[in-house]
């Protein structure tokens, strides 16, 4: 049955967050502000609502429902919606959670695409994600960034889990 559904497979690490300017120095790199709230559980998935994008480029909104099914992978359900359906799920918001505000930097690196987010809350750490077609197809990272820690599959490390405090684990 899952692997009718749409999967979302992706290795996630622990950085030290980089300066910006390194960042953006990156070629092709995109860069897009997020803001993602999470709500209430229904059926066993989680909820979030997502207005990502930025002031030049405007917003976009999207409603995702996660599940885990495995390490390292989660059945993911996304659909675009309207700036009036996000209003409308933000009443929705699990009241455990808070927005999580971030920034998120796309970088093509080989084949695979880096995905950077620098968050609010934190001025030292960050979180590096890339997608794959398989959980154990090679990840080649570049040497500019720092990588503290691969937290795959650690769900204190979910974005879901950092809503709670607005901060890394100890």
């Amino acid at each position: 049955m899952n692997e009718q559904l749409p999967m979302e497979i992706e290795r996630k690490y622990l950085i030290r967050r980089p300066d910006t300017s390194l960042l953006l120095a990156q070629p092709d790199v995109r860069v897009e502000d997020i803001l993602q709230t999470y709500l209430t559980c229904e059926n066993g998935f989680g909820r979030r609502v997502r207005k990502s994008g930025t002031p030049e480029t405007g917003w976009h909104y999207t409603y995702t429902r996660k599940k885990p099914v495995s390490f390292g992978a989660k059945i993911e359900l996304e659909d675009v919606i309207t700036e009036a359906e996000y209003l409308a799920l933000l009443r929705e918001g699990d009241p455990e959670r808070h927005t999580i505000s971030k920034v998120r930097y796309a970088i093509p690196y080989g084949v695979q695409l880096l995905e950077v987010d620098l968050y609010a809350f934190s001025e030292t750490l960050a979180t590096l994600e890339v997608e794959l077609p398989h959980i154990d197809t090679p990840v080649e990272l570049p040497d500019w960034l720092h990588i503290l820690e691969d937290v795959t599959g650690n769900h204190a490390y979910s974005n879901a889990s950092l809503a709670r405090d607005l901060a890394f684990p100890e």
